[in-house]
């Protein structure tokens, strides 16, 4: 699923503007838009499409076959006696089968992993497609829980090809349950959205009107009414589910708790937190070492001047900005950077650190900013003074340049 969901998202902003085309379009396959067939169920092999008798076996389903041909040869498709063949490959070479209702486009691949079930869902025996539309609908419901996914299968109807209708198209998970393998169909999984987590220490404020969830998902009937007041966010997390786009802030209630709350509600019936307002000179707090800079003036990358963490006073909120009280006077601070540039767990040390020509190096661990460009540095050694280690596992070292402070990774970072 983590590469399905990869290919969802990267190619939301490039086709999601794209017109979708009828599910009732033809159910011939289009030898321009679908390369690859899933079949569903068990569907014969034949030498020669012309004669229904040249059976030479069989394949089964679920399984993913390749068409035998490319986009502009015509030869892997044909009709006789009213009824369309593909020449798909096959162990035995080059076969024909029944373009049929057994035949659907998309992708289905065999898998081990599990997941996180947040709300019922229908329990299928088969996917809800092609030879098995017409089953009888599902009695048993899944109850939210832990499951193992054994199988995923992203339905494309024949002949989609637009970015939407690839976005849109359903995707089937086969789990182990005590009855049995069976289907479920596009359930949300937090464990594939986890990596859209950016931690931020944003200001909002709650006007009492919001819902609550357990996970940056809108479960019918789960949301709690949040209490109003003044709320300084964990993290934020922003991504594409089919053509839809989500953005929540995760807060920490006085129990302890972790609860998210939608940016952008759709419910009229709903507000959104507050991300610009006006402060009575009241206290925020400053988790890391956070960069300040004057009202109205540079915020560069470059300049290094730093807060400690505490408690100050604010009057002034403006989306991830806030207006803050220092010992300098009024500063601005970017909450939203603040754990990003400056992230916990950063200790004293004093490594020798390699560079080569082969070097990059960043103002900040985790924003992605390059500093040096590869081949600034020759052959060297520079002594850190500080380090961290990412989440990762990767080594990274604040170490001083001719051109200021900069954090270098241990080794290159992938591409």
């Amino acid at each position: 699923m983590n590469n399905a969901l990869k290919y969802v998202l990267a190619v939301s902003v490039l086709f999601s503007g794209l017109s979708f085309i009828s599910l009732k379009a033809t159910a011939k396959i289009d030898l321009m838009s679908n390369r690859q067939l899933v079949v569903l169920a068990e569907t014969k092999l034949l030498d020669d499409y012309k004669n229904p008798s040249s059976v030479v076996g069989s394949i089964s389903g679920m399984q993913m076959l390749e068409i035998a041909c490319g986009t502009n040869d015509s030869t892997c498709v044909a009709n006789a006696g009213g009824r369309e063949y593909i020449l798909v490959k096959t162990r035995m070479g080059n076969k024909w089968i029944d373009d049929d209702d057994k035949i659907t486009a998309g992708d289905y691949r065999e898998t081990e992993r599990d997941i996180t079930i947040i709300e019922e869902m229908k329990l299928y025996d088969q996917p809800n497609v092609g030879v098995y539309s017409n089953a009888e609908p599902p009695q048993e419901m899944l109850s939210p829980q832990k499951v193992h996914v054994t199988a995923m299968y992203r339905y494309l109807y024949k002949g989609g090809h637009t970015g939407r209708a690839m976005l849109e198209a359903p995707i089937w998970f086969r789990i182990s349950t005590k009855q049995g393998q069976k289907w479920i169909v596009d359930p949300f999984i937090p464990e594939d959205v986890k990596n859209n987590e950016r931690a931020s220490d944003r200001i909002i404020k709650l006007t009492g009107n919001e819902l609550l969830y357990d996970y940056p998902y809108e479960v019918a009937g789960k949301g709690v009414r949040a209490n109003p007041g003044i709320v300084q966010v964990v993290a934020q997390s922003s991504f594409v589910i089919k053509v839809q786009g989500y953005e929540w802030f995760k807060i920490q209630l006085q129990d302890g708790t972790f609860k998210w709350v939608k940016t952008y509600p759709r419910s009229e019936n709903e507000s959104g937190p507050l991300k610009e307002f006006d402060l009575s000179n009241e206290k925020i707090t400053l988790r890391t070492a956070t960069r300040y800079f004057d009202i109205d003036g540079d915020a560069s990358l470059s300049l290094q001047n730093w807060l400690q963490p505490g408690t100050y006073v604010a009057d002034k909120v403006n989306n991830g900005l806030a207006r803050i009280l220092t010992p300098f006077g009024w500063k601005v601070v970017n909450l939203d950077r603040a754990p990003l540039e400056r992230p916990k767990g950063i200790t004293e040390t004093q490594e020798t650190v390699k560079l080569t020509p082969d070097t990059k190096t960043y103002y900040f661990p985790l924003t992605g900013e390059i500093c040096h460009k590869v081949g600034t540095f020759k052959d060297q050694q520079a002594l850190s003074f500080e380090k961290w280690v990412s989440p990762e596992g990767v080594n990274w070292y604040h170490i001083s340049t001719f051109s200021g402070i900069v954090w270098v990774p241990e080794k290159p970072l992938s591409e």
